[in-house]
């Protein structure tokens, strides 16, 4: 069974004080516009930290979505009827860096080495990887103004499919 994980970046507004969605966009086959987003793939050990299956904390809360732009609350509510699609959460980009921080390394089930594995058996939080793309991103989108942009005000939206 397939997990993709869809993320949605919303940044606020610091002279409206309203939450934007940050969206790029990129011509498809037929010449139209569509979005691109941040990170819409499927990795199972990620996965597991962002559904909180992980045993570390990870700091999602059900999304909010009063607050949202109209188009993301829609495409939310939408998804949100449509069978397969679950769990919508989100978590604020400085709270995901803090996490990252306290827990860079994560066990590598993979190590081959039984003899070693509690010593050498670790890997890089898949988080960080996460945290990558979302920056990318973000600096494509340019909405670092001049380093006024703090992560706190990035929410980064994201739920699973099946």
């Amino acid at each position: 069974m397939g997990r993709d994980i869809h993320v949605r970046i919303v940044q606020l507004n610091r002279e409206t004080n309203q939450y934007e969605e940050v969206v790029l966009y990129r011509k498809n086959k037929q010449g139209e516009m569509a979005p691109v987003y941040a990170y819409d793939a499927r990795h199972y050990e990620l996965f597991e930290i962002l559904d909180g299956d992980n045993c570390d904390y990870f700091p999602y809360i059900p999304v909010y979505t009063e607050n949202l732009p109209s188009r993301l609350k829609e495409e939310i509510e939408e998804c949100k009827d449509i069978d397969g699609y679950y769990n919508f959460y989100e978590a604020n980009l400085a709270d995901i860096k803090i996490y990252l921080h306290n827990h860079p390394k994560v066990r590598d089930y993979d190590w081959d080495n039984e003899d070693t594995f509690e010593k050498e058996g670790w890997k890089d939080n898949p988080v960080k990887y996460f945290i990558e793309c979302i920056e990318r991103y973000l600096g494509i989108a340019d909405v670092w103004w001049f380093g006024e942009q703090f992560d706190s005000n990035i929410r980064i939206i994201y739920w699973f499919d099946c």
